[in-house]
């Protein structure tokens, strides 16, 4: 061999033709700053290696911030890409720094195992190359791939024994909660307390108050948007959702902002971090959060123009009614409210009409001493969270019961007189257990209201969104369907009206 196929370090650099194609796949299951440096270390170790065999590196493909374990939660878009070249037939050989970068479960390794016979592809891990067509080399791949995969189970079991007793001790454990910051010691890195961060603490504190004073989620969201906010997303997230709704919400259903430490979903006791808010503050946060008659449908944002639009539900299919406007000749003719889903469309009725009757209604209501009374007595609800679970089961359990009877009925084994006394039996109980999943009134603009010393023209001086905030906490409208077809007067028989207090 002439001097000039020789380079300085000894290594064989004559003729490329005949020389294998090689896949050099690099792996690192956390690199959330994106550096990639240890998956770069592989690559320059498995080209240190391919170079001596006459081994050609002539694609590199890197996954980073991937799991390999049975418990991975992300796909490896790289390694499918490599096994797919690898059964294209256009290389021979297949390189990582170790087997476990390929894989840490056996499944993946028999998923490589087949590839690599099928295209007669050798593997090259360790500095040594493998035959798995070969029975000794596959056996010893599969040891390797086993050892990796019991690594994972170990690392996992050990993961888990520290979050648990992070948790029992109420030590902070994994990602950083919003409201907070946390500080390490400068020297060893270790981590010395999580407490609330000046800045997003204050952040979460105004948006619980103004929660809890009546603002609504999304008017609260848009403020901390418009303001320029960073959202609470991962920082490796290069376009995250702005705030909204949902954000927010999540943020003021974290235990953790009460100074609470939870473990599997589940508050299990005090956290060794200061609170946000009271623990007080954020069970009224989640009975506001748990009323399905503080939400409307289908308002997206945009401010409603009528009193009663996504607010009167039909009686029959349960769906809010929309605004529906009638034009003739390019004017409006007739403005009503509609069913409009497609499996029910058999509600409509006037919404001037709709309106002022029930503003009269609701203005009657508060001023009657006795409702008021009633709203006092449903200010006390420290107890109504763990009340209204013990509803639900009550309410599954009875229902479970009436299905049941429908079933004999249906199969001949109970009479129809016996069905109707079973129904007229249960229907007054689930009747009564869903009343106990009805909140107590907290909203701060009910009160202001039936505190004021004249009601109507307290509500005269209110604006559209705060009348029909307050009508939405404190009633429940459904609209039946009219008998008179044709007829364009309101009905207002037609309209069910029914206090949402206990």
């Amino acid at each position: 061999m002439s001097m000039e196929t020789l380079n300085r370090t000894g290594f064989d650099t004559g003729p490329t033709d005949n020389w294998i194609d090689a896949i050099v796949y690099g792996r690192a299951s956390q690199d959330r700053k994106g550096l990639m440096r240890s998956i770069n270390d592989q690559v320059t170790d498995c080209e240190a290696w391919c170079q001596p065999i006459r081994w050609r590196v002539a694609r590199v493909i890197k996954d980073s911030d991937r799991s390999a374990s049975q418990w991975r939660k992300k796909e490896r878009e790289g390694f499918e890409e490599a096994i797919a070249l690898i059964n294209s037939g256009r290389y021979g050989g297949f390189v990582t720094w170790e087997p476990s970068r390929a894989g840490r479960d056996l499944e993946i390794y028999v998923q490589l195992r087949k590839a690599c016979q099928r295209a007669g592809v050798l593997y090259l891990t360790h500095g040594r190359v493998y035959d798995l067509s070969r029975s000794d080399d596959s056996f010893m791949m599969g040891f390797e791939f086993l050892r990796a995969e019991a690594d994972a189970n170990t690392m996992r079991e050990r993961q888990l024994r520290t979050v648990r007793l992070n948790a029992e001790k109420g030590r902070p454990h994994g990602r950083l909660p919003y409201g907070y910051r946390r500080v390490y010691d400068e020297y060893t890195g270790v981590l010395l307390r999580q407490e609330p961060d000046p800045h997003t603490g204050q952040i979460v504190r105004d948006a619980a108050r103004a929660v809890l004073a009546g603002k609504s989620v999304w008017s609260v969201a848009m403020r901390l948007e418009d303001a320029g906010e960073p959202t609470p997303m991962k920082p490796w997230v290069d376009a995250p959702r702005g705030w909204d709704t949902n954000t927010l919400r999540q943020v003021l259903q974290n235990p953790t902002i009460a100074g609470k430490r939870v473990y599997r979903g589940e508050v299990i006791g005090d956290a060794q971090w200061e609170a946000l808010i009271s623990w007080e503050d954020f069970q009224r946060l989640q009975r506001l959060f748990a009323d399905p008659g503080r939400r409307v449908k289908g308002g997206g944002g945009t401010p409603a123009k009528t009193l009663m639009v996504h607010i009167a539900k039909c009686h029959y299919c349960g769906r809010p009614l929309k605004r529906a406007v009638r034009r003739r000749k390019g004017k409006a003719d007739a403005v009503k409210y509609q069913c409009q889903f497609r499996g029910c469309y058999k509600t409509t009725i006037s919404q001037p009409g709709l309106d002022a009757f029930v503003e009269e209604a609701v203005l009657t209501w508060f001023e009657r001493p006795e409702n008021l009374s009633r709203i006092a007595e449903t200010n006390d609800g420290d107890d109504w969270l763990a009340q209204s679970a013990a509803a639900e089961g009550r309410i599954a359990a009875l229902r479970m019961r009436l299905d049941e009877a429908a079933e004999q009925y249906s199969a001949g084994a109970l009479s129809l007189g016996m069905l109707t006394k079973v129904e007229q039996t249960l229907r007054p109980q689930i009747e009564e257990a869903q009343r106990a999943l009805i909140p107590p009134i907290s909203d701060e603009r009910v009160r202001e209201l039936v505190t004021s010393g004249d009601v109507r023209a307290a509500w005269a001086d209110l604006p559209l969104a705060e009348r029909r905030t307050i009508i939405k906490v404190m009633f429940d409208v459904r609209i039946q369907q009219t008998t008179n077809r044709g007829q364009n007067a309101f009905e207002p028989e037609r309209v069910l009206m029914e206090p949402r207090t206990r």
